[in-house]
């Protein structure tokens, strides 16, 4: 009689679980640093690393577990949405960092949600960059809320992230009320810029722009300049 012929099973590494140790030790290494350096160092450039989805938790331990980091580099990392909330929600419970560069993250809406409620609660934070995150005017709108009680932040970039006219609303009110921003990036964004502004939209940002001004001169504050 003929034996049965038993088909070969490939298998498939099981993904470490999030957060775990395994999960951490492969995050270090695509980042390219100890786990020492991860949790000490004051400055982090992970920038153009290749994160993504999957490295949400380790990014968000990192985040909540370094005491000493004032500047977080996360450029060119297409964490999404998913990872992009994780990171948020540590940077809410975060106390010491400065700066964060989460350009070309591509966090969407929901994720500019999360960061704008812990831009609520972080005490030191003073920049931001947010460049094509696809935020949109929703995003944009959770952020410019937020930033209406922000006492901290002087830097924010959110150039290209598609803010349209209701975008630029959000951030007309917020600047009318807002004391600390210095500078405020809206280049590339469509609906203001990039050939794909009104004359209407336009005057909305810059009449806001000059009230922030003056605000913060009667405050004893040097000009802010814009960059539209």
């Amino acid at each position: 009689c003929r034996r049965a012929i038993m088909p070969e099973i490939e298998e498939v590494e099981e993904e470490p679980v999030p957060g775990s140790a395994e999960d951490l030790e492969r995050f270090y290494k695509k980042c390219g640093c100890s786990e020492e350096d991860a949790l000490t160092a004051k400055e982090l450039d992970w920038g153009w690393k290749f994160l993504g989805k999957e490295d949400g938790a380790a990014l968000a331990h990192v985040i909540t577990t370094n005491k000493k980091c004032i500047t977080l580099q996360l450029y060119v990392n297409e964490l999404f949405p998913e990872a992009g909330i994780q990171v948020a929600k540590a940077l809410a419970v975060n106390k010491v960092l400065k700066t964060i560069d989460l350009q070309q993250a591509q966090i969407g809406p929901e994720g500019g949600k999360y960061i704008a409620e812990a831009l609520k609660k972080h005490p030191a934070l003073m920049n931001l960059k947010l460049h094509y995150n696809h935020l949109g005017p929703e995003g944009t709108a959770f952020i410019a809320a937020a930033l209406k009680k922000n006492k901290k932040l002087t830097n924010l970039n959110l150039g290209d992230n598609g803010i349209m006219k209701e975008g630029v609303q959000a951030l007309a009110d917020m600047l009318t009320v807002n004391t600390c921003l210095m500078r405020l990036d809206l280049s590339k964004n469509a609906g203001l810029t990039s050939g794909t502004g009104s004359p209407e939209t336009t005057a909305i940002i810059t009449k806001a722009a000059e009230a922030h001004e003056k605000l913060r001169q009667g405050g004893g504050k040097k000009p802010a300049p814009r960059n539209l």
